[in-house]
Order: C-alpha cells, then sequence, then structure tokens
C-alpha cells in the first residue's frame, strides 16, 4: 500500500468537505499533530483509518481506492458519495458537466 496516497486522498476528502486537519483529527480522535503526519504519508492502525473515513463519511475502500481495482458499481457509489456531500449549486455545476461531456463525445463520435 502505498501510503503518501492514502495521505494526499484523506487530504483531499478533508477539503473537498472545507474542514480543517484540526477539525478531522477531532472528530477521529487523534491529534492534529498525528493527523497532519498521516497527510504526509505516515503510518497508523486500522482503527484509526476506520475513524478517519467514518469522520470524512466515505468507506475505507475508497480512502484505498488508489490500490484498489473499482468496479463499476463502486464507482457509481463513490460518486454518490462524493456529490451527497455538495450543496445544490455545486451539484448542478456537476451536472452541467456531466451533460458536456456526454455532448462532445456525441459531437466527437459522430
Amino acid at each position: 500500500m502505498n501510503l503518501q496516497n492514502l495521505g494526499n486522498r484523506i487530504r483531499t476528502e478533508r477539503q473537498i468537505r472545507r474542514i480543517t486537519q484540526e477539525q478531522l483529527a477531532e472528530r477521529a480522535d487523534i491529534s492534529t499533530n498525528f493527523m497532519n503526519l498521516i497527510e504526509k504519508g505516515r503510518n497508523m492502525s486500522v482503527e484509526t483509518l476506520v475513524k478517519i473515513a467514518e469522520a470524512l463519511g466515505v468507506s475505507i475502500d475508497y480512502l484505498l481506492s488508489d490500490t484498489i481495482e473499482l468496479h463499476s458499481d463502486q464507482i457509481s457509489e463513490q460518486i454518490i458519495q462524493n456529490l451527497s456531500t455538495l450543496n445544490d449549486d455545486e451539484r448542478l455545476y456537476f451536472l452541467n458537466i456531466i451533460k458536456q461531456y456526454k455532448t462532445l463525445n456525441k459531437l466527437n463520435d459522430g
């Protein structure tokens, strides 16, 4: 397992949710210093990984997805999980991106 990728994934998810390292550390019941080290690739226990995943509202599989091959149902689940953290305006933004992507693909294919 690449701990740097895991740390990056945790950082990204934290930033998407607009919470600080301090807030995530508090929610996961760990020190801010340890949270900082985790985001830099420090090893952690499975228990800590579970706490962080719960605090972020994501699955452990999702956090580890850089090392796990995803199937289409897992990809859909992750899209739904990520969209659920957004407000309506942000969801509309991504809906428009999807529509534009599909339109461009149709133009390129036809």
